[in-house]
């Protein structure tokens, strides 16, 4: 009961800081377009001043009002690490220190939300590239976070507080290692009756737990709240959410398909990293996620590191979170295959739109061209021949140097798991002929289920081996 009074005043901030940033909503582009700006350039003057690694890094760039932000070094994860004591802007901070606090976090009481001197919340994420990133928050970084938590929960997904309370099912990685456990935390304050689940809990162990409490909104990964919607299909599962949202992972139309079928209601997406909180979010309309221009700067680009047009995927995203004093992150490279969409929301937001978010924890594959080469495989020319095989209820692509191993749940492994595979086998050899690669040997594995992430809880369609 203590450690939720203990949240309450910094929520009550972050909630006023939500109703700021909703009336965002309200503005056309140019005004968000200035107000991004304005907050840019406040950022990357503070880092300048701030952190000696930043000083070095921007000595000879002018930061004046009119200065173009791809003047600016981009910043990948293993640079951020390796010079970590000097991109912060707290001396008091090293990576040893931190990694040390993340040891004690892991140990502590799960339902704790521990700080780092008094003051900051650390976080640790292995990202869509599989190495590990170390991110560290102030307490006014984390109101920020908290605000654009809460926007989206009461402006975009309708999850306003009211009474009776709303029955609120979170279904992510639970750890106070991962950002999405620590925003749990800092939510469960009695507005709303939480049910904080892991990811790497056993579906029957969900399944029986969310028949108990009957959630009006579940918020799960992706790949989970699929398998709960094959559930409910089965009659193994009997709840009626008002609202369904997913994140975290690649959704594909297949996923959507079986959630839109099994609660008759459009399932929301939203796009959170542990570097900037949520980014992007749908809304009512679900013609996209909306891209949160107050909070973070986010550009597609490709490999030459140079903008792509709206309605292409980029190769890479680079990300400026615009409110994290602690740890600034400017240009930091995101591996997220992202499309901009080159139409604005018919809900009238002044936010781009993401179309798409491919790649969200799929790698991109490197294969042997036919012409002696070496040809990049997006994961939607994996993703998108498997879509229509009706008999395929889950997936995992493991390329190694010798094979292209398929890891498949099949609804009729017996009589039909056959042809499936027969399916799988020739769709897959088709897309990657048309692509330019040349098709390695593909094997088809018939399991009963894919284990997530030990750690994370997530699933991978797509991994590089």
């Amino acid at each position: 009961m203590f450690e939720r009074l203990r949240r309450v005043p910094g929520l009550a901030r972050a909630t006023k800081g939500a109703r700021e940033l909703e009336a965002h909503d309200e503005w056309d582009a140019e005004r968000l377009a200035a107000y991004q700006r304005q907050r840019l350039l406040a950022i990357v003057r503070h880092a300048a001043e701030n952190s000696s690694f930043y000083r070095e890094r921007f000595a000879g760039i002018e930061l004046s009002d009119d200065l173009d932000p791809s003047e600016l070094p981009t910043l990948d994860k293993a640079t951020m690490l390796d010079h970590f004591d000097d991109l912060v802007t707290d001396s008091r901070l090293n990576l040893a220190g931190v990694e040390s606090h993340l040891e004690e976090v892991e140990r502590a009481d799960p339902g704790g939300d521990p700080m780092l001197l008094g003051e900051y919340r650390a976080m640790a994420s292995s990202g869509s590239s599989g190495q590990r990133g170390v991110f560290v928050y102030g307490r006014e970084d984390w109101r920020e976070v908290l605000a654009g938590a809460f926007r989206v929960n009461n402006f975009y997904l309708g999850l306003a507080p009211r009474l009776p309370r709303r029955r609120i099912a979170t279904i992510w990685a639970e750890s106070p290692l991962h950002i999405s456990g620590r925003v749990a935390r800092s939510f469960d304050v009695g507005v709303h009756r939480f049910l904080r689940l892991d990811a790497r809990t056993s579906l029957d162990e969900l399944v029986q737990t969310l028949n108990s409490y009957r959630p009006t909104a579940i918020s799960a990964y992706a790949s989970v709240a699929a398998q709960l919607a094959e559930c409910q299909l089965a009659g193994s599962l009997h709840i009626a959410p008002e609202v369904v949202s997913t994140t975290a992972e690649v959704r594909t139309p297949d996923m959507e398909e079986r959630i839109v079928v099994a609660w008759e209601l459009a399932p929301f997406n939203f796009y959170s990293t542990s570097e900037t909180g949520v980014v992007a979010c749908e809304c009512d309309r679900h013609a996209g996620m909306h891209m949160f221009g107050d909070l973070a700067l986010i550009e597609v680009v490709g490999d030459d590191y140079r903008p792509v047009p709206a309605g292409k995927s980029g190769n890479r995203v680079l990300v400026t979170n615009l409110f994290n004093r602690t740890q600034p992150l400017i240009r930091y490279e995101l591996t997220d295959l992202v499309t901009i969409s080159p139409d604005p929301c018919p809900c009238g937001r002044p936010f781009p739109l993401i179309a798409s978010l491919d790649g969200r924890s799929d790698d991109v594959l490197e294969m042997p061209d036919l012409d002696g080469g070496t040809v990049e495989v997006h994961p939607l020319t994996i993703r998108s021949p498997l879509a229509g095989i009706g008999a395929l209820r889950e997936y995992r692509v493991i390329h190694t140097r010798g094979d292209l191993r398929v890891e498949a749940v099949l609804a009729a492994p017996d009589g039909g798991g056959a042809d499936a595979s027969a399916q799988i086998r020739d769709r897959l050899r088709a897309a990657l002929e048309e692509r330019g690669a040349k098709p390695p040997p593909i094997r088809v594995e018939p399991v009963d289920r894919i284990p997530p992430d030990p750690r994370s809880g997530k699933r991978r369609l797509i991994e590089s081996r």
